[in-house]
């Protein structure tokens, strides 16, 4: 009995810190990116479409359900039939544990077309939280870039014209 409480609470345990992982979305920066420098270029959207994203499956998923399965399947039978349903319940629940982490990472996202003030017209797909206020076709946007990973941002906050910095001398 000690032993079938014990797997439930594993599975409930990592199914609980699973879901408490965070996506990064246009709102949100990992720990990695704080204090870098980003470059920017400023656009603007021509295209939107919602897009799956599928998520990263570390495998945790197949091994707390294959242990669980396992245990399960201990309560089945004796001897050789007690070693065929451990069996069983170890591939089943490996199965359905990656399945159902799998379905736990997988989102939602948007594909942006950018055509830069350059003229150059790039896709960028990113992840959206339901928190994030969505980016409209004809909207002014920057695309950051950062080490080769890119996010559009609003940029309907931003000035259209600055003055040259204090101090500064542009020189052709």
């Amino acid at each position: 009995m000690l032993r079938r409480h014990y797997f439930v609470w594993l599975a409930a345990a990592v199914l609980l810190i699973a879901g408490c992982a965070q996506t990064q979305n246009q709102n949100t920066y990992r720990y990695d990116e704080v204090g870098k420098s980003s470059a920017i270029s400023f656009g603007t959207v021509i295209a939107i479409r919602e897009i799956d994203i599928i998520g990263r499956n570390t495998g945790v998923g197949s091994t707390v359900g294959a242990a669980a399965g396992a245990g399960a399947g201990s309560y089945v039978g004796s001897g050789s039939g007690e070693l065929w349903a451990i069996g069983a319940g170890l591939v089943l629940g490996a199965v359905a544990g990656a399945a159902a982490e799998q379905a736990m990472a997988d989102s939602k996202g948007m594909e942006y077309t950018v055509t830069l003030e350059t003229g150059i017209t790039l896709t960028v797909a990113q992840n959206i939280a339901a928190t994030d206020a969505p980016i409209g076709i004809g909207q002014r946007v920057i695309v950051q870039n950062t080490g080769g990973y890119q996010r559009v941002l609003p940029a309907t906050h931003l000035p259209t014209q600055v003055k040259r910095p204090v101090g500064i001398e542009l020189v052709d």
